[in-house]
């Protein structure tokens, strides 16, 4: 079924079909049919042009229905009577949808609170909106090409559940587990982000769509991220020299090593670590204890907090995280845990900290940039941005660690040595980091 560009208050814009069956329920009841139209209207506008998908039903009753009636009342009306045209079309199962129980608690919940958390569950149990996963978190109304995609996905896990991919292979087996089914549609939703339509892989597509809504927030946001496009879509592959450090620390650490009576790593174990993890350039000091080894200690402590290592009674301990943990899962823990996707003034002065090591600079001044955005974006009291003190610390704390995992080199005045310029390590791990929350970041409303 083809949508018709003409569809408005009355009948001629509608396909015939629909217009036949908007014409049978008119006969019986003129309101039913005129709240039919009423949904089908929004309907329509949460569709793709082929028509409605099980996706687009759910997400019309389920989020703009709520928002666009009057009431709870008038939103189930409204519910009710699409039932009945969905169900003339020949569409039982989204009719079944539209009349459900699950359905009528969504437009009845109240607060926004309550209603998040139920729209969670049922979006879950019908495993056909596009969940998030490791490699995107979606906006909560989905708009321009991030609506598209995820109406394919929508298709998609529409269609692999229809066709039973996500029932159980053997005749009288028990249903999957919860687990597993989300396992498997996070892998289809993965699977779908990875495939290459018109104008490149889809999860690239995001990422330029994302920055777009992103600048959309303010004009300092255009400057922020000018020129960084190569940088964000070719940090979708890892550097592995950023996370050498945080593998080599581990692996000195062990099953467990006992900590100093002040609570630091032993000499013998900093002075292992100077030797086998940093370069002489990287370092230009020699070992001592940690809390004046900075690179040590700053690894040591960003692992306490990604959750890799413990402290207990005295000594230093690897958690189950880190047991075998690869390559690739060290890199993903520490793309995503290094910032986080929260947006508030200290994310947003990282975000400039960011910004400048992918251009390929060490950040001094910041201030201006950051000032201008938390202004702009309306992080202000009284007026007044918050001062640099109130959100400096996480932005500071990045660069220390992006510096000991190895994007520039320890300064040493006495001898001259200075490095102003990133390791392309370095520009990789803090474009990941960005482009993670790109990706992940849900926008507060614009």
């Amino acid at each position: 079924m083809e949508f018709d560009d003409g569809i408005g208050g009355d009948r001629s814009g509608l396909d015939d079909a629909v217009a036949a069956a908007l014409s049978y329920l008119d006969s019986v009841d003129p309101a039913t049919a005129a709240d039919a139209q009423i949904g089908w209207d929004g309907l329509r506008a949460a569709s793709p042009t082929a028509g409605p998908t099980q996706n687009s039903v759910q997400t019309f009753l389920w989020v703009h229905l709520r928002v666009v009636a009057e009431d709870a009342g008038r939103a189930q009306d409204i519910a009710n009577a699409l039932a009945d045209l969905l169900e003339r079309l020949g569409h039982a199962r989204y009719a079944g949808i539209a009349r459900s129980t699950r359905t009528h608690e969504l437009l009845a919940a109240a607060p926004d609170a309550l209603w998040q958390q139920r729209y969670d569950e049922a979006l879950a149990d019908s495993g056909i909106g596009p969940t998030d996963t490791d490699l995107i978190t979606w906006q909560d109304v989905p708009e321009g090409a991030e609506r598209a995609i995820a109406d394919l996905i929508g298709e998609t896990l529409e269609v692999a559940t229809v066709a039973g991919e996500f029932a159980p292979t053997r005749l009288n087996a028990p249903p999957l587990g919860t687990k597993t089914l989300s396992t498997r549609r996070r892998g289809v939703v993965d699977a779908v982000l990875r495939t290459e339509r018109a104008g490149g892989v889809l999860l690239e597509q995001l990422v330029d769509h994302r920055i777009g809504l992103w600048t959309q927030y303010s004009p300092p946001r255009v400057e922020l991220y000018r020129g960084l496009s190569d940088e964000l879509h070719a940090a979708s592959e890892p550097a592995y020299g950023c996370v050498r450090r945080l593998e080599g620390l581990l692996a000195l650490v062990g099953d467990g090593i006992t900590l100093t009576e002040r609570g630091y790593l032993p000499d013998a174990l900093v002075e292992r670590a100077v030797a086998t993890l940093w370069t002489p350039r990287e370092w230009p000091f020699p070992s001592g204890a940690e809390p004046d080894t900075v690179p040590v200690l700053t690894v040591r402590r960003l692992l306490l907090r990604l959750g890799l290592v413990r402290k207990y009674h005295g000594r230093l301990l690897p958690t189950a995280r880190s047991r075998g943990v690869s390559a690739d899962r060290l890199w993903n823990i520490l793309v995503a845990r290094l910032v986080g996707t929260d947006y508030h003034p200290e994310t947003i002065a990282a975000d400039v900290v960011l910004a400048e090591v992918i251009r390929g600079k060490r950040p001094h001044d910041t201030t201006e940039l950051c000032s201008a955005l938390l202004v702009a974006e309306g992080w202000t009291h009284l007026e007044a941005p918050p001062r640099d003190h109130q959100v400096e610390p996480l932005a500071e704390s990045v660069l220390s660690e992006l510096t000991a995992l190895g994007a520039f080199s320890y300064s040493d005045g006495r001898r001259g040595l200075t490095s102003d310029t990133p390791s392309p390590d370095g520009i990789r791990l803090a474009a990941a980091v960005l482009r993670h929350r790109l990706l992940h970041t849900r926008l507060p409303a614009l």
